[in-house]
């Protein structure tokens, strides 16, 4: 009779701590990315293009639009850039980072300057971190509803809040 040995893997995959900084440091480049993007769209092509007429109601939210279509453009560079670092999972990561900062840009319009870039950083580099530590989870079922249930949380935080 064979006697099998078989290797038990941890539930969670081992990462770097240097790797993990390097995941919440791209998370506040992109954060601070966005921020930028999202006011140049606004102020250089957006407005231009909607608010020929200031009435118009596409006017009104124009910069939830910028900070969307800048959240999207920056969301392909980060899959990039942790593709780069070798990080386990990286679009998991940056979709999870794009549901729960949709919006963003609205929820911080009434803040100054300082405190939307300084707030956009701190939440990019938390997510980014957050959804790098739930893709380490070795079984895909449960990374997917650990995943599912951080990005309704992290949607329904600001409705409370």
């Amino acid at each position: 009779m064979v006697d099998y040995v078989t290797e038990s893997k941890p539930a969670i995959i081992d990462q770097d701590v240097r790797l993990s900084a390097k995941v919440a440091l791209t998370g506040a480049v992109i954060g601070i990315a966005v921020w930028g993007l999202a006011i140049l769209l606004e102020r250089f092509v957006l407005k231009s293009i909607f608010c020929g007429d200031p009435s118009a109601a596409a006017c009104t939210d124009i910069a939830t639009y910028a900070g969307n279509i800048a959240a999207v453009i920056m969301a392909i560079i980060g899959v990039v850039v942790l593709v780069r670092l070798s990080v386990f999972r990286p679009l998991l990561i940056v979709l999870g980072a794009a549901i729960s900062l949709w919006g963003l840009a609205a929820w911080l319009s009434g803040l100054s300057m300082l405190e939307q870039l300084c707030w956009s950083v701190l939440l990019y580099a938390l997510l980014y971190s957050l959804y790098a530590w739930i893709a380490r989870i070795r079984n895909a079922i449960v990374v997917l509803v650990v995943f599912a249930v951080a990005a309704v949380a992290t949607r329904l935080i600001p409705i409370f809040v």
